[in-house]
């Protein structure tokens, strides 16, 4: 800018020593490009983009060079903040609103559940299970069908429960050795400051149970991680499987188990074979359920036929050990954590934790006294706050869900295309949602 201002500048000298206009008045952009030292085209190409071709309009110009204020990515939500995000968009359509990807961007800020870029919010809605779809050529964002069913199907199961004391919720979590409070008052100086180390430290990973009664005796699962990335890998089916039948052992009479759906709680009996295995592997599995097949049929055919004699959910060896011992599994719906009473209890632990983890050493070991002291806080009147709290959301939700299901009766058309996707949407059929009501 001020370049250009000394360029004007020398140009208007010129004029003046030359006693006149050095080109026509009339050659507007012309004069323009000379007293600017840019290219007749450069000035062309810009006014155009200012007044049009016609030169009758009034155009916002581009800023091609402008540095940006890049906003970070937002990748690391847990849980409770995706279930807030959740709840939110629900907010709209019980407003009878419909939430767009623009809309949300406004306001989940405003709120303070969101503070990252329109690409990031996109990336993390599809992955809690929204996706985009078309109406009236608009697009709207609703929920995936399937998380939907799983939700609409647990809360059925458990909204129903009369005796919330026999129910049972477990879960999985970690804590790091160098877990401590975040901020403290302080001064500036060493004296005033917690000499923590750099970096996470060593990891303990726990499982626990409890029921409004308090936790489950005697089954605190506690063990020290060997590697540093997601805390899912180190626990498998075999350890998992250990720990739940010791603790439906100490379980008085029959309870309802409530837990998710992570892969070692998951190992299928009699798994219905797919694609990766081999094509001996599937005719023996159709053969042992009376199907027909040998090995002139192709790959293709021989899962076409595993499609229709399939079991219509599937059956886990966990759910099934439960049964045996009279209890029932109820499965968590995907991202929703809000429906696990023990997700508040941890957050009580590990709060508890970082105030006492205040000096050295800072290890594993230290970590687990420290566990089993934070666990021993946490009193019967804690679970049954949060069983209650649990019980009340679940409830709330279905009815939510029941006025949803009245609002796309009446103001929802279904419409199924196979023209007009696009990369934000997915399968086939589409919700479309008719004009509201004003």
């Amino acid at each position: 800018m001020r370049e250009f201002v000394i360029r004007l500048r020398d140009y208007f000298e010129r004029e003046s020593q030359n006693g006149g206009p050095l080109l026509p008045l009339s050659q507007v952009r012309q004069r323009v490009a000379d007293a600017l030292l840019i290219a007749l085209a450069t000035m062309t190409r810009i006014s155009t983009e200012k007044y049009g071709k016609e030169g009758n309009e009034e155009n916002k110009l581009s800023s091609p060079n402008k540095k940006r204020r890049r906003i970070q990515p937002i990748v690391n939500l847990d849980d409770f903040q995706c279930a807030a995000i959740r709840n939110h968009i629900y907010g709209y359509y019980s407003r009878k609103e419909l939430p767009t990807l623009d809309k949300l961007l406004v306001t989940l800020r405003e709120v303070h559940l969101y503070d990252g870029g329109r690409t990031s919010l996109s990336k993390l809605l599809r992955r809690i299970g929204f996706h985009y779809q078309k109406s009236n050529n608009r697009r709207i964002l609703m929920e995936r069908n399937d998380i939907a069913l799983k939700r609409v199907d647990f809360l059925r199961k458990v909204k129903n429960i009369t005796d919330w004391e026999e129910v049972v919720f477990l879960d999985e979590t970690w804590l790091n050795a160098n877990h401590t409070v975040k901020k403290t008052w302080n001064d500036g100086t060493a004296q005033s400051s917690t000499k923590v180390p750099e970096g996470k430290g060593e990891r303990l990973i726990i499982c626990h149970a409890g029921t409004a009664q308090g936790f489950v005796p005697n089954c605190l699962l506690a063990f020290k991680s060997k590697k540093t990335n997601e805390y899912h890998e180190e626990m498998n089916f075999e350890t998992f499987s250990k720990w739940l039948y010791k603790m439906m052992d100490n379980l008085d009479g029959p309870h309802i188990i409530i837990m998710d759906n992570a892969s070692y709680h998951s190992t299928q009996f009699d798994k219905a074979p797919t694609m990766a295995n081999k094509k001996a592997d599937i005719i023996k599995w159709l053969i042992n359920k009376g199907v027909n097949a040998d090995m002139t049929m192709l790959k293709y055919e021989l899962l076409g036929l595993v499609a229709t004699h399939k079991p219509r959910e599937p059956v886990y060896l966990l759910d099934e050990a439960a049964k045996q011992r009279g209890h029932t599994v109820i499965r968590l719906p995907p991202y929703h954590c809000q429906y696990n009473a023990i997700e508040l209890i941890w957050a009580q632990i590990k709060g508890n934790v970082a105030l006492t983890n205040t000096s050295s050493p800072f290890t594993a070991n230290k970590m687990l006294r420290l566990l089993e002291e934070a666990c021993r806080q946490v009193t019967a009147e804690n679970w049954t706050n949060v069983v209650r709290h649990v019980k009340e959301v679940i409830l709330s939700d279905w009815m939510r869900d029941v006025y949803f299901d009245n609002f796309i009766e009446h103001e929802i058309i279904i419409e199924v295309r196979d023209d007009d996707t696009s990369s934000d949407d997915s399968g086939d059929y589409y919700l479309g949602c008719a004009p509201l009501p004003q």
